[in-house]
């Protein structure tokens, strides 16, 4: 069953990533020109998704533990698809947000679950090679996504949305079928997932992190950088919509520049992380150096998006921002490994990626509010603002060499 446990693992991972990417080409567009959703409710809309996911991630838990894996990864990607097509079902600020928990449900149904699957079915000596494969394939199905988005968007924004929501619950449907699960066996209850349980192992995991100021230090590193993102992912495109203009001399739609941007950004994305990976040394100096240097040019970027009003120097800075973004991710978690022990690391890493979620529940509304009151270009500055503690953290972490 290897060989059809493999096949259906690519084909789950390219069909989702190029149905989400097909959806997220115009989601956003649909939201601004069609809801005609202000600043402040387009963060509430990403913060509603943030709160829902983290509230969701341990009963969705249960599924995977105790029913089937299987079973979780197909009700996660139908759940998916239901969110896409409640959102335009609905059409309405109201509605985008109760289409953010059925789309949270069904990312945290996913979560864990896919990888937890497939390891089972392949063994660990063998799964780290299919997932540096799928992650290679997943680049080529978002450029693919990206394209079919903005061919569907010609004839309305809403199609890219109701046609990859359709498809995703048609994935769904398909995977039930020759999905293969021959190595799971249910947890017994006294190691399934709960909230007690989820209690006590968040209680291991801040007495550890309590014990060493450096992962302290990171995770408040981790909530500063969720503050800061949550409000530029969802404010960007209507700064550069509403306040900068897009170029006219190509007669392109939004959806068509939008889509072209984010395909950019991907293109640019492959090449940053490969040019961390040759500057990196793995060591821990090495990575505090380049991270210090990534953020700094982060923050400016923020505040260069801030205060362009030209299409060609916008563009630049929101290219170097996902640029930027994406090459610190792994630098940042080979940091945090090397700091902690074997039997402490996936309680200590879900507890970064817990900081990084409150950050973006606390501070995507409050960027989200300074740009309702005082523009799009004072959110940015806002957001950069959040970023500039960071360089002091990192200043102290470089002197400390840890």
């Amino acid at each position: 069953m290897q060989p059809q446990a493999r096949f259906s693992y690519l084909v789950l991972s390219f069909g989702t990533r190029l149905l989400l990417s097909c959806i997220f080409t115009a989601s956003m567009l649909y939201r601004i020109q069609v809801l005609q959703l202000d600043p402040l409710q387009l963060v509430l809309v990403g913060t509603m998704l943030e709160a829902a996911a983290f509230a969701l991630e341990i009963p969705t838990g249960v599924v995977a533990d105790v029913y089937s894996r299987r079973l979780s990864v197909v009700l996660g990607v139908a759940f998916l698809g239901l969110g896409a097509l409640s959102e335009v079902w609905l059409g309405s600020f109201v509605g985008s947000l109760l289409a953010q928990v059925v789309w949270a449900l069904g990312y945290t149904l996913m979560s864990g679950a896919t990888e937890a699957w497939i390891t089972d079915e392949l063994g660990v000596e063998v799964v780290e090679a299919l997932f540096l494969k799928a992650a290679q394939l997943n680049s080529i199905a978002s450029l693919l996504g990206i394209g079919l988005g903005v061919a569907l968007a010609t004839i309305g924004l809403v199609w890219p949305i109701v046609g990859g929501g359709l498809a995703l619950v048609g994935l769904a449907i398909s995977i039930r079928w020759f999905m293969p699960e021959t190595q799971f066996s249910p947890a017994p209850a006294a190691e399934r997932q709960s909230w007690g349980r989820f209690g006590a192992t968040l209680g291991h995991g801040w007495q550890a992190v309590r014990g060493q100021p450096v992962l302290l230090s990171i995770m408040v590193m981790s909530a500063i950088a969720g503050a800061a993102s949550e409000g530029y992912d969802r404010l960007w495109e209507a700064h550069l919509l509403n306040n900068i203009g897009l170029p006219t001399w190509l007669d392109l739609q939004p959806v068509s520049w939008f889509g072209a941007i984010a395909a950019l950004g991907t293109l640019a994305s492959l090449v940053a992380v490969i040019v961390i990976k040759r500057l990196a040394s793995n060591t821990t100096e090495r990575s505090i150096w380049l991270l210090r240097w990534q953020y700094g040019l982060l923050a400016a970027g923020l505040l260069g998006l801030a205060l362009t009003q030209q299409f060609a120097i916008a563009l630049f800075w929101i290219m170097l921002i996902r640029m930027l973004r994406q090459s610190i991710q792994p630098l940042y978690s080979a940091w945090l490994n090397r700091l902690i022990e074997s039997r402490s690391r996936a309680t200590i890493i879900s507890i970064n990626s817990q900081a990084d979620a409150f950050g973006q529940i606390l501070g995507g509304p409050i960027i989200g509010l300074i740009a309702s009151r005082m523009g799009l270009p004072a959110a940015f500055v806002a957001a950069s603002c959040c970023l500039w503690p960071m360089l002091v953290l990192l200043r102290q972490r470089q002197l400390n060499r840890q």
